[in-house]
């Protein structure tokens, strides 16, 4: 069965469906099923700091939902999955897209229960015989936990390492992206100013596997961040502009009673 190997954290993006868009510099040549390997090279510690600020913020996001694994619990030299590659292109707007010639569109992707340890990549497409497209191992696909609102609640999923950090600071940080400004922000049209800029939340329920908690909103806000040197925490964005660090900050309500 033809292969791709890819670079972690991108390859176990892809076998999710998370990463909808694969980079290359050339042309797959093939359309159909391909099995996703990862490759030996690990997730450089300063990753957050030289990736795309939007793809990095769905990354964080999706790792505090549960939906995605922290980058010390992914496989490397293993087959992870596979995904079906639709088609070629170089003009999507996908925040997973970058400036190349060829991005390929992926869809219809699935996760190994068991991934398949010990294999050598090889560059290009490459052919991995032992495995018959019409006989897979098991697979599942992802089945997201995503944010939502009901009424004046904003429901978060989250793992139970998140909701702990959450309830020690007193703060929860979502990254900014297209759902998560659609869900918790006003339209445009309804924007004065950033007083005005969200919708009006007033309890966050943070939803973890084995609790449930329920917060008082005190104040929502942008959010930057100051390096050691007092400077604003600069990166790059999806139009290679440089741009400060934002995210959306959630001040709650937590005392004894709720912690």
């Amino acid at each position: 069965m033809k292969t791709l190997s890819v670079r972690q954290p991108w390859a176990s993006l892809l076998v999710s469906g998370l990463k909808d868009i694969e980079n290359r510099t050339w042309a797959p040549n093939y359309k159909g099923r391909i099995l996703i390997h990862a490759s030996s090279t690990k997730v450089p510690k300063d990753f957050a700091d030289k990736n795309i600020f939007e793809t990095n913020n769905e990354i964080e996001n999706e790792q505090m939902f549960g939906n995605f694994p922290e980058f010390e619990n992914l496989d490397y030299s293993a087959i992870v999955g596979y995904v079906t590659v639709s088609g070629d292109g170089n003009d999507s707007t996908s925040v997973w897209a970058f400036p190349v010639e060829h991005q390929w569109h992926i869809e219809d992707a699935y996760i190994f229960d068991e991934p398949i340890r010990n294999v050598k990549g090889k560059l290009n497409l490459f052919e991995t015989p032992e495995i018959d497209e019409k006989n897979l191992p098991p697979a599942h696909k992802l089945v997201r936990r995503t944010p939502r609102l009901e009424g004046d609640c904003l429901i978060v999923p989250l793992t139970e390492d998140y909701l702990d950090h959450i309830i020690e600071m007193g703060q929860m940080n979502l990254g900014i992206t297209e759902e998560i400004s659609k869900l918790v922000e006003k339209p445009m049209e309804e924007q004065k100013d950033d007083k005005y800029a969200f919708k009006p939340i007033s309890t966050v329920r943070l939803e973890a596997a084995t609790r449930t908690k329920t917060f008082e909103v005190v104040q929502i806000g942008y959010q930057t961040w100051e390096l050691d040197d007092g400077s604003q925490k600069k990166v790059i964005s999806w139009n290679m502009e440089e741009m400060d660090y934002v995210d959306i900050a959630f001040i709650l309500k937590v005392d004894d009673t709720n912690k």
